[in-house]
């Protein structure tokens, strides 16, 4: 099987709708669209009221159909944490074939092969409109990422699945995602 390296860095959102901006606390939500176990969760800023920042990077190791298919979409919902249930402000979905191809840019070829091993991509900073189900966008998010270099997993022989790999001294727990065309991707995060 072969496989890329997502990395993702949530840097910030700018300008949310919410109430009580001095008391809003906020955390982000990124995963898979349609695919909550794929799930992972930024600490929650409690400094940043309507503009918080995290900084927080986590990696993920996705199959290569990912980047092949417009139907495999990375989802980041914003959350405001509160005593009483946590309040949705909204979200990004983008494809990760998107992510890719503006990654693969010939800048970013060209970038890649005289300063990055082989494969790995440089990585881009983002910003795209948080959507919150209206007509106009609540707020920015700013978002850096990048595909690192392919990985192949030779399957256990006997059928196996490569299930709980141990990647860098990382753990992974890989999961079988379904997407809307009917394929097959294997994912899994890394460190869960």
């Amino acid at each position: 099987m072969e496989f890329w390296m997502f990395e993702i860095t949530l840097i910030l959102a700018r300008n949310l709708e919410v109430r009580e901006t001095q008391k809003t606390k906020v955390y982000a939500k990124i995963s898979i669209a349609g695919h909550p176990n794929t799930e992972k969760r930024t600490p929650v800023d409690k400094k940043g009221g309507a503009n918080p920042a995290w900084n927080f990077t986590t990696t993920c190791k996705i199959g290569k159909q990912a980047v092949e298919h417009d139907g495999v979409m990375l989802l980041i919902e914003l959350y405001r944490s509160r005593t009483f249930g946590d309040q949705y402000i909204g979200e990004v979905r983008v494809s990760f074939k998107e992510l890719f191809n503006r990654e693969r840019t010939l800048w970013g070829r060209l970038t890649t092969l005289f300063s990055c091993p082989k494969g790995a991509g440089v990585g881009k900073t983002v910003k795209y409109p948080v959507n919150n189900g209206g007509s106009h966008s609540s707020g920015v998010l700013k978002f850096s990422y990048r595909f690192r270099k392919e990985v192949i997993v030779n399957q256990p022989s006997g059928g196996g699945s490569a299930l709980g790999l141990a990647a860098s001294g990382a753990k992974w727990v890989e999961l079988i995602i379904t997407v809307a065309t009917g394929i097959d991707i294997p994912f899994s995060w890394e460190g869960v």
